[in-house]
């Protein structure tokens, strides 16, 4: 989807900035990881808590782009803008992350599918001290790690390489990276911006696939319609398989 190139591309414009103020940080994925898992579900309370990542009061964003391009993908990439988890201990950060995932086989008929399993795997994400607080559906995430677990070397290789490795054992993900930003409010608030553009696509989506809804005269997603040739064929071939049912 060339939108969806288009946003990628800024989000790799602003890790470039980053890193060329040496304000960015690189490790790589840890194919074999040790960290201990949480069994059906971990819960840290706020007395227990450590570090708490885009809390209500401050300023959250995450989301995941994918693109069939794989030359804009660095797989296994975790790059880190900001304090990692055991330095920011104790405390509250705004948070960000984005996933960057190359794939094959997208089409008109699968994308929307395909893209929720992969933005639900985070969900299947078990990590002993580690608790995803709540997601919103406005690309907003809440977290919170334990102060045992930042005393036992939790960090965003450890999430990261959690999230990664699952996401590269889809048989259509090719390549897959993400970025953590905690560095400050402002520059999690500066990735809003591709962020809401991709709220829109997914709300689109959402309305033509749970909705079956067509009109395009009163759609107030009409503009990035007509932007994105996929979401054009997206329409087309539902409205068929609505035509035959």
């Amino acid at each position: 989807m060339q939108l969806l190139d288009t946003l990628i591309s800024e989000v790799n414009e602003f890790t470039d900035r980053k890193r060329d103020a040496g304000g960015l940080r690189e490790c790589r994925v840890l194919d074999v990881l040790s960290w201990p898992e949480a069994g059906a579900r971990d819960i840290v309370l706020k007395s227990d808590t450590g570090v708490e990542l885009g809390s209500p009061k401050d300023v959250s964003v995450s989301f995941l782009l994918w693109t069939g391009d794989m030359s804009l993908v660095n797989d296994g990439r975790i790059s880190i803008i900001g304090p990692d988890i055991g330095e920011a201990a104790p405390s509250n950060l705004s948070f960000g992350r984005v996933v960057l995932a190359s794939v094959n086989g997208f089409n008109e008929d699968n994308c929307y599918d395909r893209y929720r399993e992969m933005e639900f795997l985070r969900y299947d994400v078990s990590l002993k001290g580690y608790m995803m607080r709540a997601v919103s559906q406005y690309m907003r995430e809440w977290s919170r790690v334990s102060r045992e677990a930042v005393e036992n070397g939790f960090s965003f290789q450890v999430l990261g390489s959690a999230l990664l490795n699952k996401l590269r054992a889809v048989d259509y993900v090719e390549s897959a990276e993400i970025i953590f930003v905690t560095s400050s409010a402002e520059d999690v608030k500066e990735l809003k911006r591709p962020a809401d553009r991709f709220m829109t696509i997914i709300n689109a989506m959402t309305k033509m696939s749970e909705e079956m809804d067509f009109d395009c005269e009163s759609c107030e997603y009409q503009e990035v319609c007509s932007e994105a040739e996929e979401l054009q064929g997206m329409r087309k071939s539902l409205m068929e398989k609505q035509s035959r049912e």
